[in-house]
């Protein structure tokens, strides 16, 4: 029976019921006046207990009222629902507190900062050199494998998750640039004791205790701000406004700006080939699913179809992020179960997730991007070294996206540690005098530039012990012999640096300090979401079966050419087909103080030195210049 037909019937229902209760409502009043009276009532069964109910006018009164709510809740579920869809920005998610996790709000400190830790401050002045402790504690010679057998899938998915929940601005005019040790290979080649790595602070405020504090200028939510953007003009402009698909350009990749490069929601977009090809990815992910609701509802206008395609790739990025890369990352069981939307709950991000704890990543990224075929053969145009792939877009045009996802899928990430390898210590962005950095040095700045506390106080926080030694069994390997050489006391030790050098707990690729500050984060990125995907009313029963079932393969065989590829892509499957990695430079020595020695920039590499401000503040991360320290 349909709603229509089930109205009409308890209408008719409570009409009779009425016009019977009437009939016994006279009876009664001429009963008590003394006249006789005879039932005239139009109900009347053969069972002495049914006429009993229906001679009972409290229980027709109740049927009534019973009948007249069915009826009342049958039409509203007949009307036609505006269906609420997020904001570009984040705000007015949590109808408590408006800003809640919306643009511009600020990081949130779950362990409590030290003031003294921050550039400048008491105990940060005796700290050791953010260079020095790269040099000693991350160099790393050759490739590592991370022990889960985890592909560089894995890292590339935590980047782009990343780049949807933080971005933090910088003070332009705010320097507090990093000293280069003396005689240090790559950036002191000279040995003139002059060289400085150039260090723009995170832009900062004031909450009203007149404490300092940072800024996460995208909305902190998982609602696919890095390919629509987190606000409206942002996604106006990638918008085609037919049919609610998306812009494209040749080859069905992403817009580009007058200097070629690709435009999405978030800025960082073009960082490396890796990135720019799994935002196209989502960018025919929406096209895709914005076509299908659109030969399925053609009445639909663009607006609609739009709205409703993106909240679905936002229910796909979340249900692959919590059902595919987090149990990789912290272990099956670690989060606790969804028990729906919590509006006390903030999806703020910490600080301490965002400025140490995620950034595990860049210990796991790999030499080498491999561009394989369907044969798992390295194509014609070859793979990639790291150090040549920052801000080309050049490289994804000419061969696609399809080389670099199997690549991506094939090789094994290097193992989760303190070290990072060449490309983003000594290269980052290209060799020195070319706009090279060392990303080991600039995220210990970032972690003080933030007056994180140390690790040792933030396990504290956390409730775990504090850790006494250096010969401690939490460490990995010698890393604590490592840490031993840089650092006086295991109470010095930077947050990231330690977390990096902690044993793993469980079934998670980090050690309990990370996991707990882990933890912490994607719970309340979820359980603060009133639009989470698993949340009451936001899909039908089947809807969520597809989404939990979903996984970034199929993501990746919908929209592109590729048949072939493992189901979970986030573990790697090395081609039978060995492929050729690009070599490591023969005039690399690991040693940062070994004899001074001039490297000249590569051809390959000759296109760096062009590179302006705008582009390298893309990525959060500065030119660099040879000025003395402020320090």
């Amino acid at each position: 029976m349909n709603t229509n037909t089930l109205s009409q019937a308890s209408t008719a229902i409570i009409t009779r019921s009425e016009q019977h209760l009437s009939i016994l409502q006279t009876n009664r009043r001429s009963s008590g006046s003394g006249k006789k009276h005879q039932n005239n009532s139009a109900f009347t069964f053969q069972s002495p207990f049914q006429n009993r109910l229906l001679n009972n006018q409290a229980l027709l009164l109740l049927i009534i009222k019973v009948l007249k709510l069915l009826i009342s809740r049958l039409q509203a579920a007949q009307q036609p629902q505006k269906e609420e869809f997020r904001s570009f920005d984040g705000s007015k998610n949590n109808k408590n507190s408006t800003t809640m996790g919306a643009i511009n709000s600020p990081y949130i400190n779950i362990i409590p900062t030290d003031s003294t830790r921050d550039i400048g401050g008491s105990t940060e002045v005796n700290l050791p050199n953010p260079r020095a402790i790269s040099n000693t504690v991350m160099a790393q010679s050759g490739n590592t494998e991370n022990k889960k057998g985890l592909s560089d899938m894995f890292w590339l998915w935590g980047q782009f998750l990343d780049h949807d929940i933080t971005l933090t601005p910088e003070g332009k005019d705010d320097r507090a640039d990093i000293a280069i040790p003396t005689g240090d290979r790559f950036f002191d080649p000279q040995g003139t004791g002059t060289q400085t790595m150039k260090f723009e602070r995170s832009k900062e405020s004031r909450n009203e205790k007149g404490e300092k504090v940072y800024t996460n200028v995208i909305t902190a939510y998982i609602d696919g701000s890095n390919i629509y953007g987190s606000d409206k003009e942002t996604a106006d402009r990638l918008r085609s406004f037919e049919g609610g698909r998306l812009t494209t350009s040749a080859n069905t990749l992403m817009p580009e700006n007058d200097k070629g490069h690709f435009v999405s929601g978030d800025v960082r977009v073009n960082e490396n080939v890796g990135l720019s090809a799994m935002h196209t990815l989502w960018m025919r992910e929406h096209n895709r699913i914005a076509d299908k609701l659109a030969a399925e509802n053609p009445r639909w206008n663009d607006e609609k179809l739009f709205q409703k395609a993106r909240k679905l790739v936002i229910a796909e990025m979340q249900a692959i992020s919590y059902n595919e890369f987090i149990p990789q990352l912290l272990g099956k069981n670690t989060l606790d179960r969804y028990k729906g939307y919590n509006p006390n709950v903030s999806a703020q991000v910490s600080n301490s997730f965002a400025t140490a704890a995620y950034r595990l990543g860049h210990t796991m990224i790999s030499p080498t991007i491999l561009r394989l075929d369907e044969k798992g053969q390295e194509i014609a145009e070859g793979n990639l070294a790291l150090r040549d792939a920052f801000f080309r877009p050049d490289k994804l045009k000419e061969a696609g996206i399809d080389p670099i996802l199997r690549g991506f899928a094939s090789q094994k990430a290097q193992a989760v540690d303190p070290m990072l390898i060449d490309d983003l210590r000594n290269f980052l962005f290209g060799p020195p005098g070319a706009g090279g950095f060392d990303l080991a040095s600039l995220n210990i700045q970032r972690g003080r530039d933030h007056a994180l506390s140390s690790f040792n106080d933030s396990r504290e926080a956390l409730g775990l012990r504090r850790i006494e030694s250096f010969d401690d069994p939490i460490w990995k390997g010698d890393f604590g012999e490592k840490l031993a050489q840089v650092y006086d006391s295991p109470d010095d030790v930077d947050l990231w640096v330690g977390g990096l050098a902690e044993k793993e707990t469980g079934d998670s690729i980090v050690g309990e300090t990370f996991t707990l500050i882990m933890k912490d984060q994607y719970e309340r990125l979820r359980d603060g979401d009133r639009f989470w995907y698993e949340s009451k009313g936001q899909f039908s029963r089947k809807e969520l079966r597809e989404l939990n079932n979903l996984k970034l393969s199929d993501v990746i065989k919908r929209n592109t050419d590729i048949e072939n590829i493992q189901d979970n892509v986030m573990r790697a499957r090395v081609p039978e087909v060995i492929t050729t990695a690009i070599p490591e430079p023969a005039s690399i020595n690991i040693d940062p103080l070994a004899a001074p020695t001039v490297i000249e920039p590569s051809a390959t590499n000759s296109n760096i030195r062009t590179l302006d401000t705008e582009i390298l503040r893309e990525v959060d991360i500065p030119r660099r210049r040879g000025r003395r320290s402020r320090r």
